[in-house]
């Protein structure tokens, strides 16, 4: 276990002490809640706490590895949307919050849609068009994007509350809209990369990519 654990900081140094850090808080947070008996602030904290780790166990699971920034960019999202955004309430007290999460979500699940078919199409196990590349991340990122607001919703219907989705169904459907900006962003950084070898964020997320994962592109550096 230690050897896993010391494995992990040298590959990924700075998503491992930002995990580190933030479980500690966790920790903190949930015998806070504990001692008030404050049972849906410790299930958040639990959730968090999961979600938060998961990114490097479907890592080790898939037996892939996730570039370092954007598995470093998945913790303080996580982070930031549950423990931030809901427990500490800072969707009311900031108003951009909201904005700057699902913007930003759909950003980073445009960019995974976009790993995830670039391998097929790179490799040749798939023949589409950069411009087919694109729209699937972007669909991925939406998708992704209406299946949290069904989890904010299942949430809020289990606990009887309006936390997670403020209560209406503007909040929702402009949490939509902006995790649609972010993943046509996203989009459009992935078809210039295929298109032009460039793309902000999306060139040394794939550069990183194929580092870490060679296998994955075997057939392709055959070529």
């Amino acid at each position: 276990m230690e050897n896993v654990v010391s494995n992990e900081i040298k590959r990924h140094p700075k998503t491992s002490t930002l995990t580190l850090i933030l479980l500690l808080t966790l920790i903190v947070a949930f015998v806070g809640a504990f001692k008030q008996s404050n049972w849906s602030s410790m299930i958040i904290v639990i959730i968090t706490a999961v979600l938060i780790c998961l990114p490097r166990m479907i890592s080790r699971f898939c037996k892939v590895e996730i570039p370092g920034k954007l598995g470093f960019y998945a913790v303080l999202f996580i982070y930031a949307t549950l423990f931030l955004g809901e427990l500490k309430n800072y969707y009311a007290k900031f108003w951009w919050w909201d904005v700057l999460v699902h913007t930003s979500s759909g950003l980073a699940f445009g960019i995974v849609g976009f790993l995830i078919l670039h391998v097929m199409y790179s490799t040749g196990k798939i023949k589409t068009s950069p411009k087919m590349v694109a729209m699937f991340a972007f669909a991925f990122a939406l998708a992704l994007g209406a299946l949290w607001e069904i989890v904010e919703f299942g949430i809020d219907s289990a606990f009887s509350t309006v936390r997670m989705q403020g209560g209406s169904l503007s909040d929702t459907m402009w949490d939509l809209i902006v995790d649609s900006l972010g993943a046509l962003f996203s989009a459009i950084m992935g078809y210039l990369h295929l298109k032009k070898e460039s793309g902000i964020v999306v060139k040394s997320m794939m550069k990183e990519f194929k580092k870490d994962n060679p296998k994955m592109f075997k057939k392709n550096n055959k070529k």
